[in-house]
């Protein structure tokens, strides 16, 4: 019995009957034993309540910031979405400005009367072993175009379709001996026949053909389409004369011309699909696609 009174529970007891009586005789001051029972319960109970709270705030905390988290995430994926579709309007935008920009000039620059139809295409590739610059354009039958239809840029005539599928055309440039075009100077109005030349061509020129010992053709004169065969039509700009040198077999001159466009730079072209005598003379010597349909 002795040890009990010294050991510890006797003494948490003690300490435990001195809180008790203490609240008894605070509530009996204050307002009698109803308050003390309710002191005494609360007393109990109170810390258990803000252990409770604590844990269901922080419970409560977690999913909230879990949920704002994947909130957060779909909102990103969808403003990441919307970046993409304003990017790709912007790009078509673009796009669409330029070709409007270029077929502007294009017409500025043909300044004929003649009907034309254009259908706008992308170069998607070269023929790295082909010397005349010669491409592919990613339009073909499909999109309204024919064996044979001229192909340009904003500055002027590039070449003509050679081969074509229903999803894209091969097209030779005005480089290549295959192709040779009716041509004029504009002021003179001296007839020739413009074509490639495989010397001139590693250059990026061509040649202007049958002038006369009399010509007045000089440097800087400007040549551009005759329409004479209904492949092409008239008053295309072809290129400007940069000099004037006689045949090897001494009968007639010769002009070397620089084509308006860098054929192996050309990112942009328009077809000629359409045009006001198209087809009207059959193909023959003077002017040729070097196509075979």
């Amino acid at each position: 019995m002795r040890d009990f009174f010294s050991s510890w529970k006797f003494k948490s007891i003690i300490a435990l009957t001195v809180v008790l009586l203490g609240i008894l005789l605070y509530s009996a001051f204050c307002g009698g034993q109803g308050n003390f029972i309710q002191n005494t319960i609360s007393f109990i109970t109170v810390p258990f309540q803000r252990g409770a709270a604590f844990v269901s705030d922080s419970v409560t905390g977690f999913f909230d910031r879990y949920l704002q988290s994947a909130e957060n995430y779909d909102e990103n994926l969808k403003l990441k979405q919307t970046i993409r579709e304003l990017r790709d309007q912007l790009t078509e935008f673009e796009k669409i400005k330029n070709e409007n920009e270029q077929l502007r000039q294009i017409v500025g620059i043909t300044d004929s009367k003649d009907k034309m139809s254009f259908a706008p295409a992308t170069v998607i590739s070269r023929d790295t072993n082909d010397t005349y610059g010669s491409f592919v354009i990613d339009k073909g039958t499909l999109d309204g175009l024919s064996l044979n239809d001229p192909v340009m840029s904003s500055e002027g005539l590039v070449g003509i379709i050679t081969s074509i599928s229903p999803i894209n055309a091969r097209v030779k440039t005005i480089l290549n001996p295959d192709i040779s075009i009716g041509s004029y100077e504009i002021q003179s109005k001296e007839l020739g026949v413009c074509s490639g030349d495989a010397s001139l061509a590693k250059n990026g020129n061509c040649k202007l053909s049958i002038l006369s010992n009399e010509t007045t053709i000089t440097k800087g004169d400007l040549i551009v389409t005759s329409g004479s065969s209904g492949i092409y039509p008239r008053d295309l700009t072809i290129g400007t004369i940069q000099d004037v040198h006689q045949e090897e077999h001494g009968v007639t001159l010769y002009a070397v011309v620089k084509p308006v466009s860098d054929v192996n730079t050309l990112k942009n072209v328009y077809v000629i699909t359409d045009f006001e005598g198209k087809g009207s003379i059959l193909e023959g010597k003077s002017e040729s696609a070097g196509a075979k349909k």
